[in-house]
C-alpha cells in the first residue's frame, strides 16, 4: 500500500483538493484593500488651479460576513480531507482485491502444476501396463485425455495469472516483475474473519467511513453558507476622507464621507433561497448516503459470513477426506487393485473441492477487504 499511496495519482489530487478549498477559505476572510488617490475640485474657478489634494478610501466588512465566510471554508477544507481519505480507502480496497485475486490465480496454477505431474505419472503407469498387457488401451487413451485437458487449464489459469499480474502493477505503477517477485501470503481468513464478523454485527463501524463525514461536513458548509447570505442584506460601510489645499485662499479643507446601501429593493432574497436550497440538498444527500452506505455494509457482512462458512466447511470436512480419497485411490490404480475410471472420479472430485476452497478463500478475504475499507464503491461506481 505504501507503494501505491506515494505515487498513485488520485493521492496527487485528493491533496490538490485539499489545497484549492483552502486557498479559497484563505481568500474568502481577507478584508478590502483601502483605496488612495488624487482628488481635485473647483480647478479652473477664477483662472485658480482650485482645491487638490489626496483622498483615502475604505470599505468595512459589516455582519461577521468575514467569519462566516471562514467558517464555511473551514467546513469546506475538511470535507477535502474527507475526500481524499476516501481515495485512500478506495486505493486501499483496490490494491488488496487485486492482490488476493493474484493469490488467488497463483494457487490455481500451482494447483494445477501439482495435478499436471500427477497426471503424467499416471499416464506413465497406464502405458506401462498397456504394453504389459495388464491393461487396455482405453485407460491409457483416457488418462492421456485427461492430461490434454488439464494441459488446456492450466494455459488458461496461466493467461489469467498474468492478466492480473499486470493489473496490480498499473495500478501500484510498478514493472509486472517487479509485482511477481511479491510473497504469496497465507489467506488472512481463519484469523480475522470471525473477529470482524463479530464486530460487524455489533457496532455501527460503518458510520465512521469518510463518505458520511464528507457529507456532514458539506451541511455545516451549507449551513454557515446560509448564515452568510443573510448576512448580505446588512450592506458593507463605505467611507472616504481627503485632504486637499485651497489655491485660492491657502486653506487645508478636509473631507468625510461614510455610507451605506439601503436594503430596500435588494434584500438578498434569491441568495437566501438558494442557500436554502443548498442546505437542504446537503441534509438530503447525507440522509441518502448513509443509507448507502449502511446497505453496503450489510451486504459486505453477509457475504463475509456466507464465504467464511464455505470456508469453514470446505476446510474441515471436505479437503482431508478428498485428498486421502485420491491418494488412495492412485496407491491402489499403481498396484492394479482399481480401474482408472475409479481413480478419474476420485481425481475430478480432489481437482472440484480444491479449486471450490481457493474460490471460497477468495471471495472470504474479499469480503473482509471490504469489511476494512468500510465497504467504499470504488471509484467508477461513484462517478455513476
Amino acid at each position: 500500500m505504501a507503494v501505491a499511496l506515494a505515487q498513485h495519482p488520485e493521492m496527487t489530487r485528493g491533496q490538490a483538493g485539499i489545497d484549492q478549498a483552502d486557498g479559497l477559505r484563505f481568500q474568502a476572510t481577507r478584508r478590502p484593500n483601502p483605496g488612495f488617490g488624487y482628488v481635485a475640485s473647483e480647478v479652473g474657478n477664477e483662472g485658480r488651479a482650485g482645491q487638490q489634494g489626496l483622498y483615502l478610501s475604505q470599505e468595512w466588512v459589516t455582519a461577521g460576513k468575514l467569519d462566516l465566510a471562514g467558517r464555511a471554508g473551514l467546513h469546506r477544507t475538511q470535507a477535502a480531507v474527507e475526500r481524499l481519505e476516501l481515495a485512500k480507502l478506495r486505493l486501499s480496497s483496490k490494491v488488496q482485491s487485486q492482490y488476493w485475486t493474484l493469490v488467488a490465480a497463483r494457487q490455481r496454477v500451482e494447483l494445477l502444476n501439482q495435478l499436471q505431474k500427477v497426471l503424467s505419472e499416471t499416464v506413465q503407469n497406464n502405458r506401462d501396463l498397456f504394453q504389459a498387457g495388464e491393461r487396455g488401451k482405453g485407460d491409457l487413451l483416457q488418462a492421456q485425455l485427461e492430461l490434454s485437458q488439464l494441459a488446456v487449464l492450466l494455459r488458461q489459469a496461466e493467461v489469467q495469472l498474468r492478466a492480473k499480474t499486470d493489473a496490480l502493477a498499473t495500478t501500484l505503477g510498478m514493472p509486472a516483475d517487479w509485482v511477481e517477485q511479491l510473497p504469496t501470503d497465507p489467506w488472512p481468513t481463519h484469523d480475522l474473519l470471525p473477529s470482524w464478523i463479530e464486530r460487524a454485527d455489533t457496532s455501527d463501524y460503518w458510520s465512521t467511513s469518510p463518505e458520511i463525514a464528507e457529507a456532514a461536513a458539506l451541511i455545516q458548509a451549507a449551513r454557515c453558507d446560509l448564515q452568510l447570505a443573510q448576512a448580505q442584506i446588512v450592506s458593507n460601510i463605505d467611507s472616504w476622507a481627503s485632504v486637499q489645499h485651497d489655491a485660492a485662499t491657502n486653506d487645508v479643507i478636509v473631507g468625510v464621507q461614510v455610507g451605506a446601501f439601503v436594503p430596500i429593493r435588494d434584500r438578498k432574497t434569491g441568495l437566501i433561497k438558494a442557500a436554502r436550497a443548498e442546505l437542504a440538498d446537503s441534509e438530503a444527500a447525507l440522509s441518502s448516503r448513509c443509507r448507502d452506505v449502511h446497505n453496503r455494509w450489510i451486504q459486505a457482512v453477509g457475504d463475509c459470513r456466507a464465504a467464511y462458512e464455505m470456508c469453514r466447511s470446505i476446510n474441515e470436512e471436505l479437503l482431508k477426506l478428498v485428498k486421502e480419497r485420491f491418494e488412495l485411490a492412485r496407491q491402489a490404480h499403481q498396484q492394479g487393485e482399481i480401474d482408472y475410471l475409479e481413480l478419474l472420479t476420485a481425481q475430478r472430485s480432489y481437482l472440484t473441492v480444491r479449486q471450490a476452497a481457493i474460490d471460497a478463500y477468495e471471495q472470504a478475504t474479499l469480503a473482509l477487504v471490504r469489511l476494512e475499507t468500510l465497504a467504499v464503491e470504488d471509484s467508477s461506481s461513484a462517478s455513476r
